[in-house]
Formats: structure tokens, sequence, C-alpha cells
């Protein structure tokens, strides 16, 4: 992937530096490009904003150990010091990376007929979705009940690329931002994604890279796909269920499916290089060569006690089973295993970010994905907004099927409920969407690490908010 690992800090004050960086398709390449590398920085999505912080704060893991790296953040004590400093860096990271975008934006429209129609529309369409993805995000975080506190004013929806304090916004008027910027960035890739006539194109072509790898782009379906999740988000189902059904429809067309799900083959017969991310099913990923850092920091089975991030008891007992019922579910296979570790203990372990390689290059697509939007999540979201259980539950089984698992009926919209709820635990362990979905059904509890199937740990109102951190509240006073 041309580019992917390089960055460019540009500096929106420097106009001379700027001039130089977006004088060329080349340039603007660069600086998008280098948006999309720093997403993988651990102030985001390659640690907080992932299967660290997120996932530890959904109660994944078993922290009894007072000693454990983590053993603070299932409190949701925001004023530890621990936590005020990851918040102080996904705050003013995300936003250094805002700017730059807004510096994308303002620079395509100032040098459009330089770029032509399809670069013009490639770039102004994915800077207005990253821009849209990145305040979004924050909102999720640092917002409250969006239904109960729309008026509540929470953080700026930065639209200039000069970085100075802007006033707050509300909840409902930053959902509007980030759905407008969507709306048009949907536009702008309906008439030039390539996405849309070749597919993903994840291979190189010196001719066209620009154009290619489109899942580790923010590409038209990733778009929809992310106008779901904002519009659930803001309680407009219709519009969500909407959203959900374009990118099955136009996503997985019978024969010529841009995100086919994952094969039994891809799974079970690769030996040392399964697909265990799905990658065929993901909409937008991040490029992260060192992904298996992740797995390295947090999951590695020789790990100590402090650091492992893992479920409580074996694959046999304890939470595996509780949560994966059903022994040829994919998930149970591919994302849990045990190993001997150094001081001869057998640990349970979470393998999803396992490195893999082949001398035929089969996992050159997958082998750096970080998956950030899943076609499964559309599924969902039409099971959740559907208008009869028979309905929800045909939605269920899509994914039922794929996953190695018999269809199901449902009875109660209570059975339905949980269902989904299990769906998200199982689905997006290790990437940080399972909060989201707790806050978002405002859930007063969610399942124990602990005694899982057995307890619930009560959550309240404040546990789903981050504050502000003391660098943008200290502006102003």
């Amino acid at each position: 992937m041309e580019s992917c690992n390089s960055f460019l800090d540009v500096k929106p004050q420097d106009n001379i530096l700027e001039e130089q960086v977006f004088s060329s398709v080349d340039g603007f390449n660069v600086a998008i490009n280098g948006v999309y590398s720093d997403l993988n920085q651990n102030a985001l999505y390659g640690a907080n904003l992932s299967g660290g912080m997120l996932d530890v704060m959904a109660q994944y893991f078993d922290l009894s150990n007072r000693e454990h790296i983590f053993a603070q953040y299932p409190n949701y004590d925001f004023a530890n010091d621990e936590y005020k400093s990851r918040i102080e860096s996904i705050w003013s990271r995300a936003y250094e990376l805002i700017a730059n975008t807004n510096a994308v934006l303002y620079h395509a429209d100032d040098k459009k007929a330089m770029l032509g129609d399809i670069y013009y529309g490639i770039y102004k369409g994915e800077g207005l979705a990253l821009r849209a993805f990145l305040h979004f995000d924050l909102l999720r975080l640092f917002g409250s009940n969006y239904l109960e506190d729309q008026n509540q004013e929470v953080m700026p929806y930065m639209t200039q690329h000069e970085r100075k304090v802007q006033p707050l916004m509300s909840n409902k008027e930053l959902v509007n931002f980030v759905i407008k910027d969507l709306l048009d960035a949907k536009e702008l890739l309906t008439h030039v994604d390539p996405i849309l006539t070749k597919g993903v194109l994840n291979f190189d072509d010196p001719n066209t890279n620009k154009l290619n790898y489109r899942q580790y782009r923010m590409n038209y379906f990733a778009v929809c796909g992310l106008l779901a999740r904002v519009y659930l988000w803001a309680g407009d189902e219709q519009k969500a269920k909407e959203m959900a059904l374009e990118v099955i429809q136009k996503g997985q067309i019978t024969g010529s499916e841009t995100f086919p799900w994952i094969t039994t083959d891809a799974v079970n017969n690769r030996g040392d290089y399964p697909d265990r991310i799905f990658s065929t099913e993901v909409l937008f990923a991040l490029y992260n060569t060192n992904r298996i850092s992740i797995q390295n920091l947090q999951y590695n089975y020789t790990l100590n006690q402090f650091q492992l991030l893992t479920f409580i008891g074996n694959v046999a007992e304890g939470r595996v089973p509780v949560l994966y019922p059903n022994e040829n579910d994919f998930r149970r296979k591919l994302h849990w295993a045990q190993r001997v570790n150094n001081t001869s203990n057998e640990i349970l372990y979470f393998t999803k970010y396992l490195d893999v390689t082949d001398t035929e290059g089969i996992s050159n697509t997958y082998r750096y994905m970080f998956p950030l939007i899943r076609i499964s999540e559309m599924y969902l979201i039409a099971a959740e907004t559907a208008t009869t259980l028979d309905e929800s539950a045909e939605y269920i089984n899509k994914i039922n099927i794929h996953r190695g698992l018999p269809e199901i009926t449902l009875s109660s919209s209570d059975e339905l409920n949980l269902v989904i709820e299990n769906e998200y635990l199982k689905e997006f362990l290790g990437e940080g969407q399972s909060f989201f979905y707790f806050k978002r059904k405002q859930m007063t509890s969610i399942p124990s690490p602990s005694r899982p199937g057995v307890d619930r740990v009560p959550m309240q109102k404040g546990y789903y908010k981050f504050p502000l951190p003391e660098s943008e509240t200290s502006q102003r006073n």
C-alpha cells in the first residue's frame, strides 16, 4: 500500500509548507495517508480505542489482580491520573488529525482544477468522512446519552484548518455536522470510488495505487456503514436501517460480492495463516504493520499476570464457553487458545491479531489489517431496527450460518436484545465497539468478567461519559 506507513504532520500555520505539500496529487496522497497512518497511534486505535482501554471498560477481562496495569479502568474513576492521561492523549491526538484533515479539505477546494474530478472527489470525500469519523468517536466518548441530552454542550466540531479554540456544540449539533459531512462524502464518492465498479482492489499497481486498497480508505461503503452507525446513535432507526441495507444489498450482490462472507476454507484450511479477522467482510480498516504489537503487548500468553488481558477460566470452563456455547463457532475456535507460558502454567489467550504469513502471499491482504467497520454490524443494525421478530431473526441468521452456527428463531424482544448483545461481545472483541453499544443502549448493567452468565456489573450514566481534558477546560475558564 503506497505510503501507508509514512505520515506528514501538516502544520496549517506554515503556509510555505502547505503550498509545497498540496502542489500535486502525490502531495495530497501523502497528506491524507498521513492521517490514516496516524490513526494507528497508541493514543487512538493502536491501543486506547480498540482492544485496550475500551474493551477493559466493556468488562471483558479478568482484572481481579489489583496490580494489573489496567486494574483502575473497570472502576470508571475518571479522576484517576492514568485515566486523565489517556483521555488527554485521545483528545489532543484526535484533534490534531482533524486539523490535518481540514488542511486536506481546504486545499482540495483550492486545487480542484489541478486534482481533476476523480482525485478531487476521492480526497474531498475521504477527508469529509475522516473528519466525521473522528468527531463521532469523540462524541461517543465525551458526549452523554444522546436521546436524553440532545442540547447539552459537549465539544467543538472543527471545520477550519487553523488550530484555535472553537465554541462547544451540543449533542444534536454535533450529530448534524457528522451526518452532513458523511452525506456530502457519500455524494462525492458515488461518482468516483472504484470500489463501486472494481471492488476492493487490495493489490499493488504502480499506476493506480492512489485508488487501490479501498478497504483501507474511507470508501463509499464505509461511509454508508458509518451513517448507519450514526443514525442509530441518534435514534433514527428508519435511516439507520436504510443505510445498513444499502451496504448489504450493494455490497453482497449474489455472485459479485464486494464484501463476501468469510469462507470455511479461509478459517479451517490455511494452516498457520487463517483469516482470523474475517477480512473479506471488513468495510473499513487501518493498515497497521505493527499490528502484532497489539497482540504481544495485551494478549500474548507469555505476558505476566499483571499485563495479560484474558477471560477468566479456560477454553472449557469460564467465560469462553458462556459467550460461545457452540464449539463450532468460528470465533471460539479462531480467537481463543491455550499454551504453556514461561512459568509452566497453561494460559488462555486471545489470538485474533496473531501474525500470519505464507509463501504464496495469500495472507498479504489481511496480515496488517485492523478492522474498524464490519458488514456484520450492518446485519445487527438491520436486526435491531427490523419491524418483526422474524425479520430480525433473518438478519441474525445471516451471521450465524457464516460463523458455523445453526439458525435460530426469536420469541420475544428481550430474547432479541440478548442475542444482539452477545453478538456485539463476540463479533467485536479486540475492536472497541462493545462499550459503545452498551453506552448507546444506556445499559444499567453489563456482563460480569468474574462470574460470566451469573452476575452483571452495575452501570451508572456517568460511567459512560469521559470528562473534557484539562487542556480543553483550561482554555474556557
